[in-house]
């Protein structure tokens, strides 16, 4: 499965080029080289050998370690020399002597772009791998006018204030009391006399405080009552004299009370006290007396006393701001389509400079009518699918770089120049193995008698340091796999099952075919699918591709319906036919 590669993360990548040139990367290597100076006959011979012994040595390590070169190859060792003349500011070399032995100690240091130049005027490395390799560009240019205006400034302030200080305060009081009282009194001549007393008194008290920043109440009651009544009565006189009388009375009263009370009430601040009190006293007594005359008397009272007070405060403190600015808009760079890429046009012009082929995207990117942008398929999430496409049909790809390129005007020069600066964002992918391959930021400026000659000039600037970036890691990838050999998958497909036999002749002759440098099973083996991991240098895919051959067409074969198919580095050996397009 490739990767997604996410034009997103872009922007937090480092810079592969500063404004002005490109920022190529840096080759390094050591050299050492020992000797005996009696053997060197003096000193001085001996330092000069020694120290022409440790240069070749890190020339020759650049040469392997960074272009995979073999110091062996003839070719390799006839120019050393030259390169070791050439790159003579590049080296230091430090001495070391102990005793009779002399130590040389050579340290290379050159720009790569520089390195490569030198390497390919000395044709060492394979051209041919190179220039065969094509790159698909798909590059977005995007043209703008740049301003002084600081982004960071804004351009209106509008501030919108508000402040609220009211109050408010709500304080209430109700009292209730009550009071009952009874007494009787009695007399008579006994002769006896009695005493008795009772007193009981009762207090009770509440008190409650309470205090929030927001407080919410609701209340309702409701209160029913009737009542009704009848009163009747009758009299009747005589008086002895023939006199009579007589009267009749009725009466009938009724009534009902209904009353519903309802109340809220919000307070964002308050404060509220109850305080309450009840008391009730009883006392009896009692007295007799038994003589010539006896009384009593009997007594009782009762009292209650309750108060609330109630004190609500509302103290508001309520501060409004609202603050809009407008900044400066500095973001005014608009696409330009495919006929209008200036960067396209050059790279169509450059790429050859640096060894590199390239393929026309034309319709590479366009889906129901529309072209799609960079943006487009990473949002999209379709960049695997593009891989896939940039390796299959006319277009045959080895490399598929892509980004956005954006180019601003930037006035005129005291001198009247127009002066224009450019930041092309990129990224790529090895289309065969969905590896990343290149990615950066290159930044550049430039000069001209107009504005569109300004862009002209800023278009070819960074479609060279494009070009340059690509083709030296191209072919240092390039030469490294033709020197280690690359990275494939091998994969044997059966919608039922590979026969034993099979499998393990065709694992047996693909570890004899040539160039292989390792061997090893894949991950994941079935029934039905079975795979090797391989690394193999020289046309290792070709030699895949006539394997299968030999199955297929065999006589008596019982794979004639068999197909061959690449993808990438993955070469496909269906059984069935075709290879389902998920594998």
């Amino acid at each position: 499965m490739k990767k997604t590669l996410l034009l997103s993360a872009l922007l937090a990548l480092g810079s592969i080029g500063a404004t002005g040139t490109a920022a190529a990367e840096t080759f390094s290597a050591n050299g050492v080289k020992e000797l005996s100076i009696k053997a060197s006959g003096d000193l001085v011979n001996a330092r000069r050998i020694a120290r022409e012994q440790a240069e070749l040595a890190a020339v020759a390590s650049v040469l392997r370690l960074k272009l995979s070169a073999n110091p062996n190859d003839p070719k390799v060792k006839n120019a050393l020399a030259e390169l070791r003349t050439q790159l003579a500011d590049n080296l230091r070399t430090s001495f070391n002597a102990e005793g009779d032995i002399l130590t040389a100690r050579s340290t290379l240091q050159v720009d790569s772009s520089v390195f490569l130049d030198m390497t390919r005027s000395l044709e060492l490395g394979s051209k041919m791998a190179v220039s065969s390799a094509k790159v698909l560009f798909l590059i977005d240019e995007y043209y703008g006018v740049g301003t002084k205006l600081d982004p960071s400034q804004p351009l209106v302030t509008e501030i919108d204030y508000s402040h609220d200080k009211s109050s408010m305060s709500d304080r209430s009081s109700s009292v209730s009391s009550s009071r009952s009282a009874a007494s009787s009194s009695a007399s008579a001549a006994k002769g006896s006399f009695a005493a008795a007393s009772s007193d009981k008194s009762a207090f009770a008290a509440s008190s409650a405080a309470s205090s929030a920043g927001r407080d919410r109440a609701s209340f309702s009651g409701s209160d029913k009552a009737s009542f009704s009544g009848s009163d009747r009565g009758a009299a009747a006189m005589q008086d002895g004299y023939g006199g009579s009388a007589a009267a009749a009375r009725n009466v009938q009263a009724s009534g009902s009370r209904d009353t519903q009370v309802a109340g809220a009430r919000d307070t964002q601040f308050a404060a509220a006290q109850k305080s309450s009190a009840a008391g009730s006293s009883s006392s009896q007594a009692a007295v007799s007396a038994s003589h010539s005359s006896a009384s009593a008397a009997k007594s009782s009272s009762a009292a209650s006393y309750a108060e609330k007070n109630n004190d609500v405060q509302r103290q508001n403190d309520v501060v409004n701001l609202k603050v809009k600015q407008v900044f400066a808009g500095i973001d005014n760079a608009k696409p330009a389509d495919l006929e209008a890429s200036l960067i396209n046009q050059k790279l169509q012009q450059v790429v050859g400079e640096f060894d590199l082929a390239v393929t026309d995207e034309r319709d590479f990117r366009v889906e129901n009518g529309r072209r799609l942008t960079v943006s487009d398929i990473t949002r999209m999430q379709k960049f695997d699918s593009y891989l896939k496409k940039a390796s299959s049909g006319s277009y045959k790809a080895k490399y598929l770089v892509y980004g956005q390129a954006v180019m601003q005007s930037e006035g005129s020069s005291p001198s009247g120049e127009v002066l224009c600066s450019g930041q092309l964002a990129l990224s790529s992918a090895d289309v065969d193995t969905g590896d990343s391959f290149a990615k950066g930021t290159i930044g550049k400026r430039a000069s001209g008698s107009s504005d569109q000659n300004c862009r002209a000039n800023l278009a070819d600037a960074l479609a060279r340091s494009l070009a340059e970036t690509i083709g030296t890691k191209a072919r240092r990838d390039l030469q490294q796999a033709s020197a280690q050999g690359s990275p494939y998958v091998v994969s044997v497909y059966s919608a039922q099952r590979i026969p034993g036999k099979l499998r393990r002749d065709f694992e047996a002759r693909i570890k004899e075919m040539t160039g292989v440098v390792e061997f090893g099973e894949g991950d994941n083996a079935s029934a039905e699918l079975y795979s090797w991991k391989v690394t193999a240098k020289g046309n290792f895919g070709t030699q895949v591709n006539d394997l299968v051959d030999e199955y297929i067409e065999a006589d008596n074969s019982a794979f004639r319906g068999g197909r061959y198919e690449r993808r990438g580095n993955r070469l496909l050996f269906c059984l069935d036919g075709k290879c389902p397009e998920q594998i």
